[in-house]
């Protein structure tokens, strides 16, 4: 662990001492425009970057996204022995006239 510390102190130190060097070596009106050049690259980039983002936002999330109709539910086509079916209610009151099944319990 002691030889990774040291490591990771060492390589910044040597890319610090990398980078004096060159810059040593210039003058400073070639610094100047160095300086001056990464700014506006970097500045342009930066720029690109946001618009092209800004501009693609949602446009492969369109094409992904297909919506679909929503269709009717397919029921069961069978008796319904629900008691909240209406068809399926006893009535407790008068009997029927039309010779149901309550209508001939009623009378018996």
């Amino acid at each position: 662990m002691n030889r990774l510390k040291k490591w990771i102190r060492y390589v910044p130190d040597r890319i610090d001492d990398g980078l004096r060097y060159l810059c040593g070596r210039m003058s400073p009106d070639v610094r100047l425009i160095c300086v001056v050049v990464m700014l506006i690259g970097f500045g342009c980039l930066s720029i690109y970057m946001t618009v092209s983002s800004i501009y693609h936002i949602g446009k492969r999330e369109g094409e992904q996204l297909q919506i679909e109709h929503i269709r009717q539910m397919e029921l069961h086509r069978g008796i319904n022995k629900d008691s909240i079916n209406i068809k399926n209610q006893v009535d407790y009151g008068e009997p029927k006239k039309s010779g149901s099944a309550t209508g001939e319990r009623c009378n018996a």
